[in-house]
């Protein structure tokens, strides 16, 4: 049997001053979980599919707990660098800001203030760098100060080209780079993640469907690198996914760590040959998403990715919109049945 995992990102734990005892935190989940299925449900119809099966579906929810990890975080000042890495979360966000904005057409060249002619030539000398791939580490290329200048345009430049307002844009961005600096959080997240995973384990399933929204798509491709032994993943689906971002490429988990170019993960195997290994979607709106496609950008990933480009009615980074466009669900539907339809 096939079980389906939703693996949701940032910004989903419970609103201040809802209570936080076990029957709470449940409602909150099948409320989220409802969402999440209500899209997919609409967009399995579309395709043509019928009604998704719901009672195999599985919600790690760890919310709670990131929100609270990086308030305790930012009231300390942020979490301490790795200095084994060099990580360090301000430094980090502002290279995630750069890196979508530069997905989306900014040139730091043509939009920083013409101060002065080193500084120019100094912008312009890195961008061609950029450009033409001659970084053995990129993230070390700007000096601090044109870095944060850097980053404020290009974080400008975001919010102005998809109307989001400037703080929410940065939130984001801080959030996944806690994700990937902060050992302490990396391991909670996962741990929840890995626990739904056995729990399907102990109901029966043998295989697994997963779905990753935002920061969930990142999480989820480091869960797809600790699988128990055995248990395999017909389908990978993605949806407003930062993994587009070099920075964020060089941290996940699994073979090729430091490396923008890393593998579809090995664990993916299709339930029929034909079938996409992984459904990147991705709506040219949506701020998380603005490097795409996917496809290139993996080894393997022009043979098993398959890129949709969604239209989200109600909001660009919508998981419901996401999973109720035909071209998502139908693929998620198919191979949540198509095992068990097997002769």
């Amino acid at each position: 049997m096939t079980a389906l995992l939703l693996v949701h990102g940032r910004g989903q734990q419970m609103p201040r001053g809802m209570g936080r005892a076990p029957e709470d935190v449940e409602r909150h989940v099948d409320g989220l979980t409802r969402r999440w299925l209500g899209g997919l449900a609409k967009g399995s119809v579309l395709a043509g599919e019928g009604l998704p099966p719901i009672d195999s579906a599985y919600f790690p929810f760890y919310g709670n707990d990131l929100a609270a990890r990086v308030a305790e975080l930012d009231a300390a000042g942020g979490p301490p660098p790795d200095l084994a890495g060099g990580e360090d979360v301000t430094v980090l966000s502002q290279h995630m800001l750069i890196d979508a904005a530069e997905g989306a057409g900014y040139r730091a060249e043509e939009r920083l203030p013409r101060t002065g002619a080193d500084g120019i030539a100094a912008v312009a000398e890195m961008e061609e760098v950029r450009r033409t791939e001659q970084l053995v580490h990129p993230e070390v290329e700007w000096s601090d100060f044109l870095r944060l200048q850097v980053a404020r345009s290009a974080l400008q430049f975001l919010a102005s080209k998809t109307t989001l307002a400037e703080w929410v844009i940065e939130q984001f961005y801080r959030e996944v780079a806690y994700y990937l600096a902060d050992a302490g959080i990396r391991t909670l997240v996962q741990g929840v993640v890995l626990r739904s995973v056995e729990a399907a384990v102990r109901d029966g399933h043998t295989d697994l469907v997963v779905v990753g929204h935002s920061l969930g798509s990142v999480v989820a491709y480091d869960v797809c690198h600790s699988l128990p032994a055995g248990l395999a993943v017909r389908l990978f689906a993605t949806t407003g996914s930062p993994l587009g971002l070099r920075v964020v490429r060089r941290r996940l988990a699994g073979p090729g760590e430091g490396s923008e170019r890393r593998p579809v993960p090995g664990v993916i195997h299709p339930w029929e040959p034909m079938a996409p290994a992984w459904v990147n979607a991705y709506d040219v709106r949506d701020v998380v998403a603005l490097v795409h496609p996917l496809a290139p950008l993996f080894t393997g990933g022009d043979a098993a990715i398959r890129d949709e480009r969604t239209d989200n009615p109600s909001s660009p980074h919508s998981v419901e919109d996401y999973l109720a466009d035909p071209d998502v669900a139908g693929p998620l539907v198919r191979a949540l049945t198509g095992a068990d339809r097997r002769p």
